[in-house]
């Protein structure tokens, strides 16, 4: 190795250090006094120093990695068939699917058992609601609310109990969730991952407290991020034999389908995706043609069945505030900390479009009680006076524009901040205090029925309760953050051997985390991908070690 390629791979060490370091340095300022202090000399010493220390370490690692050889040097996966059109040679592989799919319902089973009818809750009521009043609304995933509402309803009408078509909806997303977990398992197998390995997969798609939250709970983001997954994965396999992949009839419909899904069960899935199209058509120039026909046709459909959906439901799509959020929190934080800065022709505007009893209410680490008041209709007839007011005072506090953005987005680049944006924020049942993990919640009409007491205690403590949060090194396995960082280091480390191409199918991951940086909160449900993802980490090694693309 020459001495410039030695310099160049150590840069990329220690460029790590020095994003890991100032993200530890701002995250402790940004939770321990809700703004950065960029010019305190003890803090500047203390990032110069976590730099130098982590870049060493980071060094040392990918020095060992270069060192290690990668489980195979064979092909990684052969590609004659997809596992779900499995037959004869393939019937032990659709075996071993199935019998892990009904290992990981099984053992995730006893969650819902103990709290039946399962967690109805993050705006689940609302959703239920429009089904039963035939008023909808695009603030949520039309999709998303018709088989939720439309499932749940089913189940009233033919049993008279709420809770047991509250069940009904669970089981029925618990059986797609658990499904695309064990083809994960599977496709892991394939990719002649250890045996060991697989089985702490097993144990960790199955038992670890943050996965099995979002299986049996209501919100969106459980399914949501399964197909993400599932959409991941067909991307490997695509990226490993293109020429075999696009033969294959059963890998590009499911392909397609689970883009399609992406796109329309949550809103910033579609930006993501309409992002990666060009990103991947450049990748896969050799197959351009066929790329854009595999990417832009579920585009396309997803827009068809969204529209479809909104027009023939008449459902509410005049609504900015969601594309708005991180400039509603700007303004907002500016108007409480300076004032003066506003003269009265700027307040009368801010005014006209965020209210000041929502002003007033303005809440660091949260921006949805504000937007929930956003008025819309005075953004359609004059938006430009809103930006412009936005640029004035822009000019004048940047530094305020960066803390209201950061306090809102921290938590998923600092592996130490607490899950508690809604602390004070009263909920049907609960009313959040020092933790909002996860909401702890069966919302009207369903009601909870507690069925194994020490499961309910738990998931009761970690959910409401900061108490693994705060503990250390446990509390790094609940950090989304944390998770970020690990596959941080593994895009770098390809980046450091040159091999950006092997992390490719990665690429819709970081982008859907990108758009949360510009959520109105933290939580752990937008980026609850981050775990899913993680049994891919030997495959995705691998491939960078094989010189794989």
């Amino acid at each position: 190795m020459s001495k410039k390629t030695f310099e160049r791979r150590k840069i990329w060490a220690y460029a790590y250090g020095i994003l890991l370091s100032l993200a530890l340095v701002f995250g402790y300022q940004l939770e321990s006094q809700d703004h950065l202090t960029l010019g305190k000399v003890s803090d500047l010493l203390i990032f110069a120093g976590l730099s130098v220390v982590i870049g060493t370490i980071v060094n040392s690692f990918y020095k060992m990695m270069d060192r290690k050889k990668s489980d195979s040097d064979k092909p990684i996966m052969p590609l004659d068939a997809d596992v779900l059109d499995s037959t004869g040679k393939r019937s032990d592989e659709l075996t071993y699917f199935f019998k892990i799919w009904l290992i990981l319902f099984a053992i995730q089973l006893p969650v819902l058992i103990a709290d039946f009818p399962g967690f109805f809750c993050y705006d689940a009521a609302d959703e239920l609601n429009q089904v039963l009043t035939r008023e909808f609304s695009n603030h949520h995933p039309l999709i998303h609310v018709l088989l939720l509402g439309g499932t749940i309803a089913f189940g009233h009408k033919v049993t008279g109990s709420w809770n047991a078509g509250i069940c009904m909806y669970m089981i029925f997303q618990a059986l797609i969730m658990t499904a695309i977990f064990a083809y994960l398992i599977t496709f892991i197998k394939r990719c002649r991952v250890s045996k060991t390995c697989r089985i702490i997969s097993i144990l960790f798609m199955g038992l670890f407290p943050t996965i099995v939250m979002y299986t049996w709970c209501s919100t969106k983001d459980g399914l949501f991020s399964a197909f993400l997954l599932l959409f991941v994965l067909k991307l490997l396999q695509l990226s490993e034999k293109p020429e075999i992949f696009f033969k294959n009839k059963i890998g590009i419909s499911v392909m397609m389908f689970s883009a399609v899904m992406v796109c329309l069960f949550r809103h910033n899935g579609f930006y993501a995706y309409i992002v990666f199209i060009p990103i991947a058509l450049i990748v896969f120039k050799k197959y351009w043609k066929k790329m854009l026909i595999l990417l832009l046709l579920p585009a396309i459909v997803s827009v068809i069945l969204d529209s479809g959906m909104t027009l023939v439901f008449d459902a509410d799509s005049g609504e900015h505030q969601e594309m708005l959020t991180v400039s509603i929190t700007q303004l907002a934080r500016t108007w409480n900390s300076s004032p003066e800065a506003f003269s009265a022709e700027d307040e009368e505007t801010l005014f006209s479009y965020i209210p000041e009893r929502a002003l007033l209410a303005y809440e660091p680490r949260v921006s949805d009680y504000m937007k929930s008041f956003f008025n819309n209709d005075t953004y359609d007839r004059d938006s430009a006076s809103y930006w412009k007011l936005w640029f004035k005072m822009l000019k004048g506090h940047p530094v305020t524009y960066v803390n209201a953005w950061f306090m809102t987005s921290y938590g998923y680049w600092y592996p130490f901040a607490v899950f508690n944006s809604y602390k004070g924020h009263q909920l049907y049942n609960i009313t959040y205090e020092d933790s909002s993990y996860f909401e702890y919640e069966v919302e009207p009409p369903g009601e909870r029925v507690v069925l194994i007491k020490w499961i309910d205690r738990l998931y009761y403590k970690m959910s409401l309760t900061p108490f693994q949060q705060v503990t250390p090194i446990v509390s790094l396995l609940f950090a989304p953050a944390f998770y970020f960082w690990v596959w941080a280091f593994i895009l770098v480390y390809a980046l450091r051997n040159r091999k950006l191409r092997a992390v490719i199918p990665l690429t819709p991951v970081v982008l859907v985390w990108l758009t949360v940086l510009l959520g109105p909160v933290y939580v752990v449900r937008y980026v609850i991908i981050l775990w899913y993802i993680i049994p891919l980490m030997p495959v995705i090694y691998n491939r960078i070690k094989n010189n794989s693309l």
